[in-house]
């Protein structure tokens, strides 16, 4: 028996199909190419380290330390006196768990590197939809690897940036950092004010310190950073606790923002930061870290915890002496290790 053959016009018809598909997916990978194309172009405004940046070095360094006013009449140490172990192992290795260091740099217009004034770890678990800002602060006594002097946690950072402050969170507390995200005073202003300001609370003494109202306030750029930098009402514990309720509230705007608002802040925000993330590393995190933003339990710590530190002078300076094995321990906790 013949097999019977296929029409003219059907044979016509599955050819058309077949070029109006082939025209679709050329479509379709055009309109893909533009979109990565466009969202190449946003990222390439983010700035990264520069290779042959050159450092501040520890010598300077210790000078400028030296002519600190004290910030209280502590116990002095002999540095030789204090043991400072290295962590026993490494906390956010597993794929689940994305560590960001964000980096607020204590630098003005037209001056260099300097010390970082705000450390807050961005450790998101995509298992459970949690979010732990981990605020650690700047005077933390810790060792600074690669042969540096002890010295505080913020001063890795002027010694050596992203990497040497990532070591040195590595060496003292067993935290893998995957990426650094840094921005300094103006920049900070100006992220908080292309996010339209944020809301926060005061209370009666901060809000004196800064001239508003007791209770919530929405804040510009400038409030946002002056009520971030408070310091002497308190101490550097309440410093930090700031600091983590204005990221906590530029997290709250940036749920609501549309995705037409969201390209132009994109374009306006990235030129201030600094990152040592690349392209396609800023694209992998993306895809499930912006749809788990909508609906994360953001959650708070700073490090050293209550009773797990004290206060001392080394070499002149006003330190926190931290017990780094109740801390290792705490963050495992926290982290879910």
């Amino acid at each position: 028996m013949e097999t019977p053959t296929e029409s003219p016009q059907k044979s016509r018809r599955g050819r058309i199909l077949a070029y109006v598909l082939l025209g679709l997916l050329g479509l379709l990978l055009i309109l893909l190419l533009t979109v990565f194309a466009a969202v190449q172009y946003s990222l390439d405004k983010l700035n990264r380290p520069d290779p042959s940046e050159t450092y501040i070095s520890e010598e300077d360094l210790l000078l400028e330390q030296a002519g600190e006013e004290p910030l209280g009449d502590f116990p002095a140490m002999d540095p030789g006196e204090l043991e400072l172990p290295e962590a026993g192992g490494l906390i956010g290795q597993e794929d689940d768990i994305l560590n960001v260091l964000l980096i607020g740099q204590d630098r003005r217009p037209g001056e260099g590197r300097a010390r970082s004034d705000a450390m807050i770890l961005c450790s998101v678990n995509k298992t459970d939809g949690t979010i732990y800002l981990i605020s650690f602060l700047r005077d933390l006594y810790v060792a600074i690897p690669e042969g540096y002097s002890d010295n505080r946690l913020n001063a890795a950072y002027a010694l050596g940036g992203f990497r040497l402050l990532d070591a040195a969170l590595e060496q003292n507390f067993g935290i893998r950092v995957d990426a650094n995200i840094e921005v300094d005073f103006s920049g900070f202003e100006s992220a908080v004010d292309l996010l339209g300001g944020v809301d926060v609370s005061l209370t009666e003494a901060e809000a004196d310190y800064l001239g508003l109202w007791p209770g919530m306030n929405h804040m510009d750029g400038a409030q946002a950073l002056a009520y971030s930098r408070i310091r002497y009402l308190d101490s550097d514990f309440g410093r930090t606790n700031r600091q983590r309720n204005v990221l906590t509230a530029m997290i709250a705007q940036l749920r609501n923002v549309d995705l037409a608002s969201a390209k132009a802040l994109v374009d306006e925000l990235f030129p201030l930061v600094t990152t040592d993330m690349t392209n396609m590393q800023i694209l992998d995190y993306m895809t499930w870290l912006l749809p788990m933003l909508s609906s994360a339990e953001v959650r708070a710590l700073h490090i050293p915890a209550d009773e797990t530190y004290y206060y001392a002078t080394i070499r002149g300076m006003s330190v926190l002496v931290p017990d780094l094995e109740a801390n290792q321990a705490l963050l495992l906790e926290a982290l879910g290790q």
